[in-house]
Protein backbone atom coordinates (compact mmCIF):
# COMPACT_ATOMS: atom_id res chain seq x y z
CA UNK A 1 0.00 0.00 0.00
CA UNK A 2 1.27 3.13 -0.88
CA UNK A 3 2.31 5.61 1.74
CA UNK A 4 1.11 9.14 1.44
CA UNK A 5 3.48 11.83 3.32
CA UNK A 6 2.06 15.50 3.86
CA UNK A 7 3.42 18.65 5.91
CA UNK A 8 0.57 18.68 8.00
CA UNK A 9 -2.00 16.11 9.53
CA UNK A 10 -5.84 16.52 8.75
CA UNK A 11 -7.91 19.32 10.52
CA UNK A 12 -11.05 17.99 9.20
CA UNK A 13 -13.43 15.30 7.69
CA UNK A 14 -14.02 16.99 4.87
CA UNK A 15 -11.37 17.69 1.93
CA UNK A 16 -11.06 19.75 -1.44
CA UNK A 17 -8.55 17.73 -3.59
CA UNK A 18 -7.00 18.99 -6.31
CA UNK A 19 -4.48 15.64 -7.87
CA UNK A 20 -1.76 17.26 -10.11
CA UNK A 21 1.88 17.42 -11.72
CA UNK A 22 4.48 19.81 -11.80
CA UNK A 23 3.11 20.99 -15.10
CA UNK A 24 -0.71 21.51 -13.38
CA UNK A 25 0.86 22.89 -10.15
CA UNK A 26 0.33 26.79 -10.41
CA UNK A 27 -3.05 26.33 -11.82
CA UNK A 28 -4.03 24.12 -8.52
CA UNK A 29 -2.79 26.40 -6.47
CA UNK A 30 -4.93 29.75 -8.31
CA UNK A 31 -8.10 27.16 -7.49
CA UNK A 32 -6.69 26.32 -3.87
CA UNK A 33 -6.55 30.14 -3.66
CA UNK A 34 -9.98 31.19 -4.87
CA UNK A 35 -11.73 28.17 -2.53
CA UNK A 36 -9.31 29.47 0.75
CA UNK A 37 -10.63 33.07 0.11
CA UNK A 38 -14.20 32.32 -0.32
CA UNK A 39 -14.04 30.07 2.78
CA UNK A 40 -11.86 31.74 5.17
CA UNK A 41 -13.78 30.06 8.56
CA UNK A 42 -14.18 26.79 6.52
CA UNK A 43 -14.83 23.26 7.87
CA UNK A 44 -12.58 20.90 5.13
CA UNK A 45 -8.98 20.86 4.26
CA UNK A 46 -8.02 21.98 0.77
CA UNK A 47 -5.21 19.56 -0.29
CA UNK A 48 -3.03 19.15 -3.37
CA UNK A 49 -1.76 15.41 -3.74
CA UNK A 50 0.97 14.73 -6.20
CA UNK A 51 3.47 12.06 -7.25
CA UNK A 52 6.07 14.63 -7.75
CA UNK A 53 8.35 16.92 -5.75
CA UNK A 54 6.62 20.51 -5.93
CA UNK A 55 8.17 24.07 -5.27
CA UNK A 56 7.87 25.44 -2.14
CA UNK A 57 5.49 28.29 -2.42
CA UNK A 58 4.76 30.90 0.73
CA UNK A 59 0.96 31.13 -0.36
CA UNK A 60 0.60 27.09 0.11
CA UNK A 61 1.49 28.10 3.64
CA UNK A 62 -0.42 31.75 3.61
CA UNK A 63 -3.55 29.37 2.68
CA UNK A 64 -2.63 26.58 5.51
CA UNK A 65 -2.89 24.19 2.34
CA UNK A 66 -2.32 20.50 3.02
CA UNK A 67 0.56 19.45 0.76
CA UNK A 68 0.41 15.29 -0.15
CA UNK A 69 3.25 13.31 -1.61
CA UNK A 70 3.21 10.15 -2.84
CA UNK A 71 5.60 7.26 -5.38
CA UNK A 72 3.52 6.33 -8.12
CA UNK A 73 3.47 2.63 -8.33
CA UNK A 74 5.49 1.69 -11.46
CA UNK A 75 2.74 -0.21 -13.33
CA UNK A 76 0.84 2.83 -13.60
CA UNK A 77 2.94 2.93 -16.87
CA UNK A 78 0.87 1.03 -18.46
CA UNK A 79 -1.81 2.77 -18.13
CA UNK A 80 -3.68 5.09 -21.37
CA UNK A 81 -1.88 8.75 -21.76
CA UNK A 82 -1.43 11.51 -24.37
CA UNK A 83 -0.20 14.88 -24.52
CA UNK A 84 -2.83 16.34 -22.32
CA UNK A 85 -4.19 13.42 -20.23
CA UNK A 86 -0.71 12.20 -18.01
CA UNK A 87 -0.51 9.80 -15.19
CA UNK A 88 -1.29 12.02 -12.76
CA UNK A 89 -4.99 11.95 -13.84
CA UNK A 90 -5.19 8.61 -11.82
CA UNK A 91 -4.30 10.02 -8.87
CA UNK A 92 -7.78 10.93 -8.41
CA UNK A 93 -8.53 7.56 -8.75
CA UNK A 94 -6.60 6.13 -5.90
CA UNK A 95 -6.97 9.32 -3.39
CA UNK A 96 -10.20 8.39 -1.23
CA UNK A 97 -7.97 4.99 -0.34
CA UNK A 98 -4.88 6.88 0.22
CA UNK A 99 -6.36 9.57 2.48
CA UNK A 100 -9.40 7.02 3.85
CA UNK A 101 -7.99 7.31 7.33
CA UNK A 102 -8.56 11.63 7.10
CA UNK A 103 -11.10 12.16 5.12
CA UNK A 104 -15.03 10.60 4.77
CA UNK A 105 -15.71 13.15 2.10
CA UNK A 106 -13.64 14.19 -0.90
CA UNK A 107 -14.45 17.17 -3.21
CA UNK A 108 -12.05 16.38 -5.99
CA UNK A 109 -11.20 19.26 -8.95
CA UNK A 110 -9.16 19.39 -11.67
CA UNK A 111 -6.72 22.00 -11.97
CA UNK A 112 -8.25 23.69 -15.02
CA UNK A 113 -11.07 24.90 -13.05
CA UNK A 114 -11.54 28.70 -11.48
CA UNK A 115 -13.87 29.17 -8.82
CA UNK A 116 -17.16 31.91 -9.08
CA UNK A 117 -19.03 31.04 -6.24
CA UNK A 118 -21.14 28.40 -4.05
CA UNK A 119 -21.34 26.53 -1.01
CA UNK A 120 -18.92 24.19 -1.30
CA UNK A 121 -19.34 22.62 2.60
CA UNK A 122 -23.19 22.15 2.14
CA UNK A 123 -22.26 20.37 -1.31
CA UNK A 124 -19.65 18.07 0.92
CA UNK A 125 -22.23 17.03 2.98
CA UNK A 126 -24.75 16.17 0.26
CA UNK A 127 -26.19 12.49 0.78
CA UNK A 128 -25.78 10.59 -2.16
CA UNK A 129 -28.18 7.94 -1.38
CA UNK A 130 -24.99 5.02 -1.21
CA UNK A 131 -23.86 6.04 -4.06
CA UNK A 132 -20.16 6.38 -4.30
CA UNK A 133 -19.50 9.58 -6.23
CA UNK A 134 -21.73 12.79 -7.47
CA UNK A 135 -20.96 14.08 -10.57
CA UNK A 136 -21.67 16.42 -13.97
CA UNK A 137 -22.75 15.07 -17.08
CA UNK A 138 -20.23 14.84 -19.46
CA UNK A 139 -20.44 17.59 -22.50
CA UNK A 140 -21.11 15.13 -25.11
CA UNK A 141 -24.48 14.02 -23.29
CA UNK A 142 -25.53 17.65 -22.16
CA UNK A 143 -25.90 18.15 -25.79
CA UNK A 144 -27.01 14.54 -26.51
CA UNK A 145 -28.77 13.05 -23.58
CA UNK A 146 -29.56 9.69 -25.54
CA UNK A 147 -26.15 9.52 -26.77
CA UNK A 148 -24.50 6.24 -26.61
CA UNK A 149 -21.05 5.78 -25.04
CA UNK A 150 -18.69 4.13 -27.11
CA UNK A 151 -17.17 2.81 -23.90
CA UNK A 152 -20.31 1.54 -22.87
CA UNK A 153 -20.67 -0.33 -26.39
CA UNK A 154 -17.64 -1.68 -26.23
CA UNK A 155 -17.67 -3.03 -22.69
CA UNK A 156 -21.42 -4.63 -23.75
CA UNK A 157 -22.98 -2.00 -20.75
CA UNK A 158 -26.77 -0.73 -21.48
CA UNK A 159 -27.10 2.92 -22.55
CA UNK A 160 -26.65 5.09 -19.44
CA UNK A 161 -25.37 8.63 -18.52
CA UNK A 162 -21.87 9.10 -18.42
CA UNK A 163 -20.15 11.99 -15.86
CA UNK A 164 -17.18 13.98 -16.55
CA UNK A 165 -13.79 13.15 -14.12
CA UNK A 166 -12.99 16.45 -13.40
CA UNK A 167 -15.50 16.93 -10.75
CA UNK A 168 -15.87 14.28 -8.40
CA UNK A 169 -17.84 14.36 -5.13
CA UNK A 170 -16.64 11.44 -3.54
CA UNK A 171 -18.29 9.62 -0.53
CA UNK A 172 -14.97 7.34 0.61
CA UNK A 173 -16.55 4.62 2.55
CA UNK A 174 -19.41 3.64 -0.31
CA UNK A 175 -16.77 3.97 -2.56
CA UNK A 176 -14.14 1.20 -0.87
CA UNK A 177 -16.84 -1.08 -0.10
CA UNK A 178 -17.72 -1.21 -3.38
CA UNK A 179 -14.13 -1.15 -4.39
CA UNK A 180 -14.39 1.12 -7.15
CA UNK A 181 -10.07 1.85 -7.07
CA UNK A 182 -9.74 -2.10 -8.12
CA UNK A 183 -12.61 -1.90 -10.68
CA UNK A 184 -11.39 1.37 -12.27
CA UNK A 185 -8.03 0.17 -12.59
CA UNK A 186 -8.85 -3.50 -14.24
CA UNK A 187 -10.98 -0.76 -16.88
CA UNK A 188 -7.70 1.02 -17.03
CA UNK A 189 -5.90 -1.63 -18.08
CA UNK A 190 -8.10 -3.27 -20.63
CA UNK A 191 -6.25 -3.94 -24.35
CA UNK A 192 -10.04 -2.52 -25.94
CA UNK A 193 -8.81 0.94 -27.32
CA UNK A 194 -12.34 2.49 -27.10
CA UNK A 195 -12.72 1.55 -23.38
CA UNK A 196 -10.15 3.10 -22.90
CA UNK A 197 -9.83 6.04 -25.35
CA UNK A 198 -11.14 8.89 -21.81
CA UNK A 199 -8.79 7.00 -20.28
CA UNK A 200 -9.59 7.62 -16.25
CA UNK A 201 -12.70 9.20 -17.09
CA UNK A 202 -13.53 5.99 -19.34
CA UNK A 203 -12.52 3.68 -16.60
CA UNK A 204 -14.25 5.51 -13.82
CA UNK A 205 -17.29 5.69 -15.89
CA UNK A 206 -17.18 1.92 -16.44
CA UNK A 207 -16.69 1.16 -12.90
CA UNK A 208 -19.24 3.22 -11.71
CA UNK A 209 -21.91 2.53 -14.74
CA UNK A 210 -25.04 3.43 -13.82
CA UNK A 211 -23.88 3.85 -10.26
CA UNK A 212 -23.42 7.97 -9.41
CA UNK A 213 -25.70 10.28 -8.53
CA UNK A 214 -25.81 13.25 -11.25
CA UNK A 215 -25.07 17.02 -9.91
CA UNK A 216 -26.50 19.95 -11.98
CA UNK A 217 -23.99 21.88 -14.49
CA UNK A 218 -23.15 24.87 -12.25
CA UNK A 219 -20.53 22.44 -10.57
CA UNK A 220 -18.77 21.84 -13.18
CA UNK A 221 -19.34 24.20 -16.30
CA UNK A 222 -17.47 23.62 -19.97
CA UNK A 223 -15.59 26.63 -20.81
CA UNK A 224 -15.03 25.63 -24.50
CA UNK A 225 -16.33 26.59 -27.59
CA UNK A 226 -19.62 24.94 -28.06
CA UNK A 227 -20.55 26.53 -24.35
CA UNK A 228 -19.79 29.84 -24.43
CA UNK A 229 -22.58 31.84 -24.76
CA UNK A 230 -25.05 29.57 -23.04
CA UNK A 231 -23.03 30.13 -19.94
CA UNK A 232 -25.59 33.69 -19.88
CA UNK A 233 -28.51 31.05 -18.97
CA UNK A 234 -26.50 29.61 -15.97
CA UNK A 235 -24.73 31.16 -12.86
CA UNK A 236 -21.66 28.44 -12.17
CA UNK A 237 -19.90 27.94 -9.26
CA UNK A 238 -17.22 25.88 -10.79
CA UNK A 239 -15.88 27.05 -14.79
CA UNK A 240 -13.87 23.68 -16.25
CA UNK A 241 -11.71 24.57 -19.46
CA UNK A 242 -11.86 21.73 -20.39
CA UNK A 243 -10.18 21.93 -24.03
CA UNK A 244 -6.53 21.51 -25.33
CA UNK A 245 -6.98 25.67 -25.61
CA UNK A 246 -6.61 27.15 -22.10
CA UNK A 247 -6.82 30.99 -20.69
CA UNK A 248 -3.16 31.02 -20.05
CA UNK A 249 -2.27 30.02 -23.63
CA UNK A 250 -4.95 32.12 -25.80
CA UNK A 251 -4.05 32.59 -29.18
CA UNK A 252 -7.14 32.31 -30.87
CA UNK A 253 -8.81 35.27 -28.09
CA UNK A 254 -11.77 33.07 -27.27
CA UNK A 255 -11.78 33.08 -23.61
CA UNK A 256 -13.14 35.90 -21.46
CA UNK A 257 -10.90 38.54 -20.99
CA UNK A 258 -12.13 38.49 -17.37
CA UNK A 259 -10.64 34.80 -16.90
CA UNK A 260 -7.48 35.60 -18.60
CA UNK A 261 -6.75 38.09 -16.55
CA UNK A 262 -7.10 35.49 -13.38
CA UNK A 263 -4.68 33.49 -14.67
CA UNK A 264 -2.68 36.38 -15.91
CA UNK A 265 -2.60 38.22 -12.15
CA UNK A 266 -1.71 34.48 -10.28
CA UNK A 267 1.04 33.55 -12.44
CA UNK A 268 2.67 37.50 -12.33
CA UNK A 269 2.15 37.10 -8.71
CA UNK A 270 3.60 33.77 -7.87
CA UNK A 271 4.69 32.49 -11.18
CA UNK A 272 6.38 35.22 -13.42
CA UNK A 273 8.33 33.08 -15.48
CA UNK A 274 5.21 31.53 -16.55
CA UNK A 275 3.27 34.77 -16.29
CA UNK A 276 6.21 36.00 -19.00
CA UNK A 277 5.10 33.04 -21.29
CA UNK A 278 2.14 33.70 -21.71
CA UNK A 279 0.49 34.91 -25.31
CA UNK A 280 -0.75 38.93 -26.54
CA UNK A 281 -4.25 38.04 -26.67
CA UNK A 282 -5.32 38.93 -30.57
CA UNK A 283 -7.37 41.71 -30.84
CA UNK A 284 -11.43 41.51 -30.87
CA UNK A 285 -12.55 40.92 -34.70
CA UNK A 286 -9.34 39.52 -35.53
CA UNK A 287 -11.39 35.90 -36.15
CA UNK A 288 -14.67 37.24 -37.42
CA UNK A 289 -15.49 33.77 -39.19
CA UNK A 290 -14.54 31.58 -35.99
CA UNK A 291 -17.34 33.75 -34.34
CA UNK A 292 -19.52 33.23 -36.73
CA UNK A 293 -19.53 29.39 -36.33
CA UNK A 294 -19.91 29.37 -32.98
CA UNK A 295 -23.01 31.42 -32.97
CA UNK A 296 -24.52 28.69 -35.54
CA UNK A 297 -23.41 26.06 -33.15
CA UNK A 298 -25.05 27.45 -30.01
CA UNK A 299 -28.21 28.12 -32.27
CA UNK A 300 -28.10 24.42 -33.41
CA UNK A 301 -27.74 23.44 -29.39
CA UNK A 302 -30.43 26.02 -28.20
CA UNK A 303 -33.50 23.71 -27.32
CA UNK A 304 -31.71 20.55 -26.30
CA UNK A 305 -29.33 22.69 -24.07
CA UNK A 306 -32.36 24.56 -23.18
CA UNK A 307 -33.82 21.68 -21.71
CA UNK A 308 -30.63 19.86 -19.53
CA UNK A 309 -30.34 23.48 -17.76
CA UNK A 310 -34.03 23.78 -16.84
CA UNK A 311 -33.83 20.56 -15.28
CA UNK A 312 -31.81 21.70 -12.60
CA UNK A 313 -33.44 24.26 -10.08
CA UNK A 314 -31.19 24.89 -7.62
CA UNK A 315 -27.21 24.26 -6.79
CA UNK A 316 -27.65 21.23 -4.51
CA UNK A 317 -30.25 19.27 -6.44
CA UNK A 318 -29.11 15.45 -7.30
CA UNK A 319 -30.73 13.22 -9.62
Amino acid sequence: MTEVTDNQPAQHRHCVLMACDAGYYPFATLLASQIAQAFPARNFDICILSHQDLPKLPLCDALNLRMLRFDMPEDWQVLATDKKITLAAYQRVVAPRLLAADYDRILYLDSDIIYERGDIAALLALDLGGRPVAAVRNNSQIRKPNRYQPEYKAAGLPHAPYFNSGVMLIDVSAYLEQEIEAKTMDFARTDNEVMRRKHDQSALNLALHDNWAELGPVWNWPSFHRFFFFTHFIDPCLVHFMSSRKPWRDTNGIYAARHVAIYTRHLQEHFPELAAQMPDRPPMGSRRWTWIALYLLHAIDFRRMGRYISGFTSDLQLK
